[in-house]
């Protein structure tokens, strides 16, 4: 009985889609994380040659996808703001897979559309169980109840 019971619950249970949320915002996170931190390294020779594909020169086409790379990397592993860490994210790789390079080619946008889809999945989801998005909506409800139980924040004004 204890191992159908097991099976069942490996099979169909809730938990494994919290891990599945977990590793997805802990592995894109790190992985899009080690990109920033390579272009705040190299910040002084990547500003004059940096891609501007949306107009805002060069510099300010660097310093805005560190933000993105870095902080809202690192707001994704920390499953902090999560759905709104990952709408830059999206951003930024849409542009970068079909308005950075003059031809857009699978050679050049495959690893954009690769890390897009997978904050698209990351959006869908939600921050899930392992999160400090959930200790924060915890803290919320313990700090107005009344918020919690009726699900609105009227009472908090």
């Amino acid at each position: 009985m204890k191992v159908c019971k097991l099976i069942s619950s490996f099979l169909t249970g809730d938990r494994l889609v919290d891990l599945a949320a977990l590793f997805l915002r802990l592995f894109v996170g790190v992985m899009m994380l080690t990109h920033g931190i390579e272009k705040i390294m190299h910040f002084s020779s990547l500003e004059s040659t940096f891609p501007d594909p949306i107009g805002l020169g060069s510099k300010w086409s660097l310093v805005m996808i560190i933000l993105c790379e870095a902080g809202c990397s690192t707001l994704l592993v920390l499953g902090l703001f999560t759905r709104l860490a990952v709408l830059p994210l999206i951003f930024s790789m849409t542009i970068a897979a079909f308005f950075t390079f003059p031809e857009v080619k699978m050679s050049t946008a495959e690893l954009p559309l690769m890390y897009l889809g997978i904050y698209v999945a990351i959006g869908l989801l939600g921050p899930c169980r392992y999160s400090a998005d959930l200790c924060l909506r915890r803290f919320i409800q313990r700090k107005c109840p009344s918020c919690a139980l009726s699900g609105s924040d009227k009472h908090c004004q």
